[in-house]
């Protein structure tokens, strides 16, 4: 495995752990001032367990979660969307949404999700 590192130093662009366009580290996020953490995973998955103070928002309730979402946004904190694992799309569509209905590119979809957490807090 050193051996390839010495002739390939940058992680192939499949490595699961290569960060993409609008996505963010664990360790860059937490790092960040002002969070919000928006659950883009079902209700009932919202419910058994989350990120501490995350906002659920998924497509399934769009209309109803962002109206309620949208009352409280603050309007300047950085908003981080997640999802079970990194192979789940539940986020990127979410964040998508969220760039269009609000204008702006300040939201990040978190590589390694709900997944990604769970390692970290363990």
């Amino acid at each position: 495995m050193a051996a390839t590192w010495v002739f390939h130093p940058a992680l192939p662009p499949w490595n699961p752990m290569t960060i993409e366009e609008g996505e963010i580290s664990l360790e860059e996020a937490l790092q960040l001032p002002n969070t919000i953490w928006i659950d883009a995973r079902g209700t009932e998955a919202f419910e058994t367990n989350h990120i501490p103070n995350a906002v659920l928002l998924n497509e399934d309730r769009w209309e109803e979660l962002f109206e309620a979402f949208i009352i409280e946004w603050d309007g300047v904190s950085t908003l981080i969307v997640y999802c079970d694992s990194r192979t789940c799309a539940a986020s990127k569509g979410v964040a998508d949404r969220l760039k269009e209905a609000l204008g702006t590119d300040e939201i990040f979809v978190l590589k390694g999700g709900w997944q990604i957490w769970q390692e970290d807090q363990s």
